[in-house]
């Protein structure tokens, strides 16, 4: 059961090593993320750790930025579903999302917000939630000095029209970021989440993730991230993790 999951691990661990410049931006918590970019960002969640049950994507995201505080982007994954009774492979549900983020250098505060689409496109059921959705979210950020921020969100999940035979998603994630930007090229995050479903009284879900890159250069960064379940009655991935890999300014 552990074996399957080390290679993906090695190979996200291999991807943080060979970084070395300075840090630009962290997607949708810092609101300066808005520049045309392309990322490639391969992931693998968890879903019963007991079962071996998992979900794994390659995600292809691209961000174009067309106004000074204004970047729209589309997230297509293919995914493959893996359980002891079936495996599925095929394309996932894609993202599409415009963000609107103020900042301006020396700063101490700046706020964004993004409106996220979800379109259900995935070929199998086990490869996405079959519904469309819309995930409208909002943002403050606080810079302390050069090195240090915290930011807090709050983002709505809900479903729209889909397959009647899915479950309705109603819910919602609390976000507080803390974040180390080193002045030698690499940053580290925790990132505590809170989630609470509206539509199922009583379930929420506790699961913090953590996030270490750098720069490779001026244009391009990587970066690995990690985080699982910690407590609550919820649904949801036991552990998760995943490793981008950014090109920037195109």
């Amino acid at each position: 059961m552990l074996k399957k999951y080390v290679l993906p691990v090695i190979v996200c661990l291999c991807g943080v090593s060979l970084a070395q410049a300075q840090i630009q931006q962290i997607r949708d918590v810092l609101p300066n993320d808005k520049v045309t970019s392309l990322e490639i960002n391969p992931s693998m969640d968890v879903l019963d750790d007991n079962d071996g049950v998992s979900l794994s994507k390659m995600t292809m995201k691209g961000y174009y930025k067309f106004a000074p505080d204004m970047t729209a982007g589309i997230e297509v994954p293919l995914a493959r579903f893996e359980s002891p009774v079936e495996s599925k492979d095929g394309l996932g549900d894609t993202t599409v999302s415009l963000n609107f983020g103020r900042y301006n250098e020396g700063e101490t505060w700046s706020y964004g917000a993004v409106a996220e689409g979800i379109l259900p496109t995935a070929t199998s059921r086990a490869l996405g939630a079959g519904k469309l959705q819309f995930n409208p979210s909002v943002y403050g950020v606080y810079q302390a000095n050069e090195n240090w921020f915290m930011a807090a969100g709050y983002k709505q999940y809900w479903s729209v029209v889909g397959d009647h035979a899915r479950d309705n998603i109603n819910y919602a994630r609390l976000r507080f970021v803390v974040a180390y930007l080193s002045d030698t090229n690499w940053w580290a995050m925790i990132d505590p989440r809170y989630y609470i479903d509206y539509d199922n009284k009583g379930q929420a879900k506790f699961q913090p993730e953590f996030e270490v890159g750098t720069m490779i250069n001026e244009g391009t960064a990587v970066y690995l991230r990690g985080g699982g379940k910690m407590g609550g009655n919820m649904p949801g991935a036991d552990w998760t993790v995943s490793m981008g890999f950014k090109i920037l300014y195109l």
